[in-house]
């Protein structure tokens, strides 16, 4: 009580005290929900993180994989610039592989490192010993190259054209793939998880496409079509057609 406070003075002074803490900000309580939130907001990214981490390797491998592959029709390109936009295999030879065909690429000093030709996580496993100039015996052997090159093909064909594409259970034509491997080691012809493939084209582009459920790729896909709607397929005669096939590739 204050000196010389009436009693109607003292309850007015308690009515505005009281209406002063009712109006004051709950910081204490305003500083916990805060807390709640942030913490909340860290168990989702850490959920989230943990999700991503359960894809990232898959994901990781791909990318690997499609720079390699983009790698290798790049080397295919400058080849043809000096060989009439023909690629190695484009004049009668001996080749009987894959592994043959890309081999004119090191005795032609265009690669070096045999590297871009393994895929991450596939059974196909490279040393990187090349051997030495001018033959490179060693360069790609069995068991060494993960790609397949579609045959006697030049710059001049449809840019749509699957030129490289993942070593597949067949050479002829269309390529077939078998179900993804079971305990993330990729054998002969296994696609990626969710039927996914990697397809490299003649236009230098490089994707993963998702097979249908018999393990063959749809050629009137968004993926090959060109500017016109039209698929690279339609710009071939039946009997272009019928003699595509792929170099295959050497197996220990």
């Amino acid at each position: 009580m204050w000196q010389g406070e009436s009693q109607n003075e003292i309850a007015i002074r308690h009515e505005n005290q009281w209406n002063g803490r009712m109006n004051e900000v709950p910081k204490q309580r305003w500083g916990c929900l805060q807390r709640g939130i942030v913490i909340g907001c860290v168990l989702l990214l850490i959920a989230l993180s943990i999700a991503a981490l359960n894809l990232f390797p898959e994901m990781s491998r791909q990318m690997r994989a499609m720079r390699n592959c983009k790698s290798i029709i790049l080397a295919l390109e400058h080849w043809s610039h000096d060989n009439g936009m023909g690629y190695p295999d484009a004049w009668p030879n001996e080749f009987k592989s894959s592994n043959q065909v890309f081999r004119r690429l090191f005795t032609d000093e265009i690669i070096t490192d045999e590297r871009v030709f393994e895929c991450p996580g596939s059974v196909f496993i490279l040393d990187n010993d090349v051997g030495h100039p001018p033959n490179y015996d060693k360069a790609l052997a069995p068991g060494e190259c993960h790609w397949m090159l579609l045959k006697q093909q030049t710059g001049a064909a449809p840019q749509k054209m699957p030129l490289i594409i993942e070593n597949s259970l067949n050479t002829s034509w269309p390529p077939k793939w078998g179900l993804s491997a079971p305990n993330g080691v990729r054998k002969r012809g296994q696609a990626w998880s969710g039927r996914q493939i990697i397809i490299g084209r003649n236009d230098g582009s490089v994707q993963v496409e998702k097979l249908r459920e018999d393990g063959t790729l749809d050629w009137h896909s968004p993926p090959n079509l060109d500017e016109h709607g039209k698929s690279w397929i339609d710009y071939l005669t039946p009997e272009e057609i019928a003699k595509l096939s792929y170099w295959d590739i050497e197996e220990k």
